[in-house]
């Protein structure tokens, strides 16, 4: 649906920090669903304020395309440190997966009983939780992204019954039954992830995206321990809650994965925390490279030109907070990457 630029964001005092702007394809703005579902991501991240999750700091028409200005998470997704780990055949360290199943779960922990400015519940479902939408930061910070797909009480797209949202390999039982399902959807991804960390190896994928959903359908979740015998049975445990193929005797919130990981961490390690991602990420950039940037397209110019113009005309900003350079401290150079 969309590409990702980093950029930076210029203040009138001069100062200039690294931000993440987000720009809806054409092609896609074209069709009047997605871009409702873009600009319903948009609306949604302005108002989600959590360490755990990306934040959407403006959103706004810009030359006929929709963009949302973002942090910048400067660092890798679990996706590409699982990646690398898989291709090795290893497993993550039981101690810092648990610590980023941790802030994931405290992330969804926030989504799930965010309230609007009433006070009216959000009812918010992230219905895309992965290791592709987990930024683990240069910094240690954890952090979740990309509520493009995400059910919340604001949302104008109306997504149609029986149409699948999200990767295959993470979607919950109920939904390959095409059952919408409810925040416990979330939940299940969130033991996939946990379970692929400290397996290493996907759960579910197979050869075929029709074999992947069978699987998942399926819900045969092998035993941890066997697999890897540094995994306590708390641990086991909790994924046994996370991952059972009934929504009703699943593990009922985010709030208690969050309580089982603090008492599992104190069990295996209570001193871990941000400086071992620190460590894995530092890693895993030291031993990969990264992509080569695409050929420009001439949106940089033009946006800088609307942007410039924007700003000439004295106009009213059209998102919902303008940027504070004080919630900034991030910058590497500037290059741009296509999204995978």
């Amino acid at each position: 649906m969309a590409e990702v630029w980093k950029a930076e964001a210029a203040f009138e005092g001069g100062d200039r920090h690294i931000v993440a702007i987000k720009r809806v394809k054409p092609e896609i703005a074209e069709v009047p669903l997605y871009l409702a579902m873009f600009q319903d991501e948009a609306r949604l991240g302005m108002l989600l304020r959590h360490p755990n999750i990306v934040r959407v700091y403006d959103a706004r028409e810009v030359a006929g395309t929709f963009i949302m200005v973002m942090e910048l998470v400067d660092g890798v997704s679990l996706k590409g440190l699982l990646d690398d780990a898989f291709a090795r055949r290893r497993s993550m360290p039981v101690a810092p997966a648990l610590h980023i199943a941790r802030q994931l779960a405290q992330a969804l922990a926030y989504a799930h009983g965010a309230r609007d400015a009433t006070g009216a519940p959000l009812g918010v479902i992230h219905r895309d939780v992965s290791p592709h939408n987990l930024l683990l930061g240069s910094d240690g910070s954890v952090k979740l992204t990309d509520f493009g797909l995400a059910e919340a009480s604001i949302n104008a797209a109306s997504v149609e019954d029986g149409l699948l949202g999200g990767k295959f390999g993470y979607l919950a039982p109920e939904v390959t039954r095409q059952q919408r399902g409810d925040h416990r959807v979330d939940l299940f991804a969130f033991g996939i992830v946990l379970w692929e960390m400290l397996a290493g190896r996907r759960l579910f994928l197979g050869a075929t995206d029709a074999e992947t959903l069978r699987r998942v359908s399926a819900a045969v979740v092998p035993d941890i321990q066997q697999i890897n015998d540094r995994v306590p049975a708390s641990v086991a445990q909790l994924l046994r809650s996370a991952l059972t193929s009934d929504p009703a005797a699943r593990v009922a919130s985010a709030e208690l994965l969050v309580e089982a990981l603090n008492q599992a961490i104190l069990e295996v390690d209570p001193g871990v925390s941000s400086s071992d991602v620190q460590l894995l990420v530092a890693l895993s950039q030291a031993g990969g490279s990264l992509p080569e940037p695409t050929p420009e397209l001439g949106f940089a110019s033009l946006l800088e030109d609307e942007m410039d113009a924007f700003a000439a005309a004295g106009g009213e900003a059209l998102g919902a907070q303008a940027l504070n350079p004080d919630e900034f401290d991030l910058g590497v150079g500037v290059r741009r990457f296509k999204r995978r």
